[in-house]
């Protein structure tokens, strides 16, 4: 039996608040809130007495009620108001228009109350979004790795999300307010938009990464290792120099071939780039492979890209090389 109560006492302090603001329409805005915030105290105090009579015999009228508080605040009094009852009034009235105003007012503390979480958020978008607009930045979520390095995205993070609540403590002239809220709006758009761009990069390179390949040799992938198809050959000299454009020959004299690079970490297609031979005719067994991005850069699937996505390259694997003797001079 206390909850259908309680609800009833809080719509009557609603209500209540609501007609005397009504009362207060004329004082300027800074003076009225100072007034609702000191009868809203006064209201969750009465709430939390015993006591069943309703508000306005406890309080009395809440016109009476925001003279009261007119006076006691040195303020003048309402100003002798048209005698119109048009629709208007009878709407701002009304107890559902209290209502509204009542969870408008929620709405706003509920916002006040989020504020240093947004200066949060916003320290870190500052970070992430140039981050995320980088031919990498799939990688740099959900910390920021600029120039490849998440250390520093984290400092820079750290060091972001300080100035951005130091600049939301701040208190700027009307113009100002409104031109960092304004770019903080910009600011969330922009996060939007690299986070959806960077999100399309990572289905089209996993749906790219993830196109069947043999698990025995075929014609179009003739070597195979127990690792998968192999698709290029890098050699070293045995000093550990990396050789360019070395001939490769199988133990029968057949030109060495492998199979075709699909897959790269940017989502990129490349062609294959051979090298030819005095007749124009392309060499494939010539390592390591050399591939080419077309102009302008598309994926997988066809569809142009961004300019500056399409620069990773397979680099050389860095490999552990032996170390080889040396045959003295005068032995076998």
């Amino acid at each position: 039996m206390s909850a259908p109560t309680t609800t009833s006492s809080a719509r009557q302090a609603q209500d209540y608040l609501a007609a005397v603001e009504h009362e207060l329409a004329d004082l300027p805005v800074d003076d009225r809130s100072a007034l609702l915030e000191d009868l809203s105290l006064h209201l969750d105090a009465l709430a939390a007495e015993e006591d069943d009579r309703p508000i306005t015999v406890r309080l009395g009228s809440p016109a009476a009620y925001a003279a009261d508080l007119r006076a006691a605040a040195g303020l003048p009094a309402r100003p002798a108001s048209a005698p119109a009852a048009g629709v208007l009034d009878r709407v701002r009235t009304g107890a559902a228009f209290r209502r509204a105003l009542a969870v408008l007012r929620g709405t706003g503390h509920l916002v006040r109350d989020l504020r240093p979480a947004w200066w949060v958020v916003r320290g870190y978008l500052v970070v992430l979004v140039p981050c995320l607009v980088e031919g990498d930045g799939v990688r740099d979520f959900p910390v920021p790795a600029p120039l490849g390095n998440p250390v520093l995205g984290a400092l820079l993070v750290v060091a972001a999300v300080a100035g951005s609540v130091a600049l939301g403590r701040r208190a700027f002239p009307r113009p100002v307010g409104v031109l960092v809220a304004a770019l903080g709006a910009v600011l969330v758009v922009a996060a939007a938009a690299a986070a959806d761009r960077a999100w399309d990069r990572v289905a089209v390179t996993s749906a790219y990464a993830a196109l069947p390949v043999p698990d025995v040799p075929t014609e179009s992938y003739p070597l195979y290792s127990r690792y998968g198809p192999v698709t290029d050959v890098f050699p070293y000299a045995p000093d550990g120099t990396p050789l360019e454009g070395v001939l490769l020959y199988d133990q029968d004299g057949r030109p060495l071939k492998v199979g075709f690079q699909e897959w790269w970490p940017d989502g990129c297609l490349r062609t294959l780039d051979q090298p030819l031979a005095a007749d124009g005719v392309p060499v494939p067994n010539s390592y390591p492979q050399s591939y080419e991005v077309g102009a302008p850069g598309v994926d997988a699937f066809g569809n142009q890209v961004a300019a500056g996505v399409c620069t990773e390259d397979l680099p050389r694997p860095e490999v552990p090389l032996p170390t080889f003797t040396t045959a003295e001079p005068g032995t076998d």
